[in-house]
């Protein structure tokens, strides 16, 4: 399943592994900048390899539905003569979850993420057993 989602941060910890992820609001196309907006076919995106069999029709679908840039180009070569579809880099990117900002390298404590929001704040807890009632 494809999503538009993208890894922000990523890191272990106490052999955990955590992921944050962030996804556009109402399944719309990403807005990209410039470097982003290189025009590829799947198969220049993909280090000159054949993708998957259906690759293309699903990346096709998806760009449609969310509104990405797309267009299409004629090609000649030994292998094969017709037109291909191009998509932003950005998009396929995004699409091949490849968009890894921020990512913090396995094994480091902390992760890549921002500490001034009040939402983060910690707060301190102490155990009581005398009144911990709870059945487990």
């Amino acid at each position: 399943m494809v999503t538009n989602e993208r890894i922000v941060a990523e890191w272990q910890e106490n052999g955990m592994q955590y992921t944050i992820t962030a996804k556009p609001i109402n399944n719309t196309a990403p807005v990209f900048k410039a470097s982003d907006k290189e025009m590829l076919s799947i198969f220049e995106y993909m280090g000159n390899r054949t993708p998957e069999k259906g690759t293309g029709d699903k990346v096709y679908k998806h760009a449609r539905k969310i509104g990405a840039k797309f267009e299409t180009k004629e090609v000649s070569t030994t292998n094969y003569t017709g037109k291909v579809m191009l998509y932003e880099r950005g998009f396929l990117d995004v699409y091949f979850n490849n968009d890894t900002l921020n990512t913090v390298k396995s094994g480091t404590t902390t992760p890549n993420i921002p500490t001034s929001s009040p939402m983060l704040e910690t707060k301190t807890y102490e155990y009581d057993a005398d009144n911990d009632d709870l059945p487990f």
